[in-house]
Parts: C-alpha cells; sequence; structure tokens
C-alpha cells in the first residue's frame, strides 16, 4: 500500500482553500461512482451523468458482477483503486492523504487534485438545448455543505475543521444516488434524489454516525 501525504497551505490566498475543499470532494465523488450494469435503470442513469462531466467517460469493470466506473482526464478509478480524505485546519491549511496498492494512481490523483486545467465541471450538457440533470444541484449542495463546514468555528459540533473527511462510496441505485462519506472514521450514508415528490426527501440520511453528517444532509436539503 502506498499511502502520501500532501499539505496545502493558502495563506497567501485563503479563499482559494475554499475552493481548492470544493474542487477536491468534487474529485472524490467522481473517483468512487459506479453502477451495477445489470440494472438497466441504474446503468443508463450513470450513463447519464457521466455525459454532463467535462473530461469524463464510463468504462466497465467486471468484479463478481459487471460494474461502471468514471474515467476521468484519463484515470480509471474504481472503488479500490486510490482512496483519498482530507483534513482542513486553520481555515487556510489542507491535509491530504491519499492510499493505493498502485503508486502511479496516488500521483495521478495528485496530480488531478492540484492542477487547474483537471478542476471538475459538472451538469454540463452536450446538447446545447439540454439541460444539466437536476442530480448536479443536489451534489453541488452537498458539495458546499462540506466546504461551509470546513470553515465552521470548530467549537461547534457541526464543524468539520479538525476533522478527517472521505467519500468510501458513491453508487448509483436506479435514480438514487447514494454517498456513504466517512468523518473521522465514521461511516455515514446519504441518499440523493431529485425526483422525489416532496423537496425535503430530495436529500435523505439512511445512516449517520455524528452531529457533523447531519449537518450535511440539512445544508444539502436547502437546495
Amino acid at each position: 500500500m502506498v499511502v502520501e501525504e500532501v499539505r496545502y497551505d493558502f495563506e497567501e490566498f485563503p479563499r482559494y482553500a475554499d475552493d481548492f475543499v470544493r474542487d477536491l470532494v468534487k474529485l472524490m465523488i467522481i473517483s468512487k461512482m459506479n453502477a451495477t450494469v445489470k440494472i438497466p435503470a441504474s446503468a443508463n442513469y450513470f450513463l447519464r451523468l457521466v455525459s454532463q462531466i467535462d473530461g469524463c467517460d464510463a468504462y466497465v469493470v467486471k468484479y463478481g458482477q459487471p460494474l461502471l466506473y468514471a474515467k476521468y482526464h484519463g484515470m480509471e478509478f474504481t472503488d479500490q483503486k486510490v482512496t483519498s480524505q482530507f483534513v482542513r485546519s486553520k481555515d487556510h491549511v489542507v491535509d491530504v492523504t491519499m492510499e493505493s496498492v498502485f503508486g502511479d494512481f496516488v500521483k495521478k490523483f495528485d496530480n488531478l487534485a492540484s492542477a487547474t486545467k483537471s478542476k471538475v465541471k459538472w451538469g454540463v450538457p452536450k446538447e446545447k438545448e439540454g439541460n444539466p440533470d437536476p442530480l448536479f444541484a443536489l451534489l453541488d449542495s452537498f458539495v458546499a455543505a462540506v466546504v461551509r463546514l470546513t470553515s465552521l468555528d470548530p467549537n461547534s459540533e457541526d464543524s468539520l475543521v479538525d476533522k478527517r473527511f472521505g467519500i468510501r462510496n458513491a453508487s448509483m441505485a436506479k435514480k438514487s444516488f447514494h454517498i456513504e462519506f466517512m468523518v473521522n472514521g465514521h461511516l455515514n450514508i446519504l441518499e440523493l434524489n431529485p425526483e422525489k415528490k416532496r423537496k425535503e426527501d430530495a436529500a435523505k440520511l439512511l445512516f449517520a454516525k455524528s452531529e457533523t453528517a447531519k449537518a450535511i444532509a440539512a445544508l444539502t436539503k436547502q437546495t
């Protein structure tokens, strides 16, 4: 296992710390996106989402059952190839930990996270008349919630300051998107589905082990 820890210090340009965390969380989500090929509704929706992410394609990985994953700027992701987490402290310092059994993947992920040209642009329809899939609005709201809580007063139990955050899985279940995220090693699961009849059900916390996770869910619902 190759483990690399990188510190990004934005002391001279503190406002860039928010942008970096925002782009990093988006990349973390893409790196864990997957859907089962054998469930057409899940596979088709996954392909639709990927088609609206710049520089992103889908490809099939044959484990026990075929799964769709994202290939982003040439990097083929699976849920096992690379894992990343970060801790934000002092408002302008972000420590990122990347792990992989392949050393090359750690370097590639670091390059994607830090390069301006690979900043995630999603919700971009291929057709001029097309509209962004509404799931991207929920994803943007989720990402914004994480960014906001990483700069919240650390005395608040909702704060993500000095807490380790990571995405463990991001799977498509028909029209629902399940984000499994970790806060200080504790698993939380958030379901996103913009087609729910009630707006408050569009972002639903399925499992939570922290007040921070509840705050993320509450902020995501405000989209």
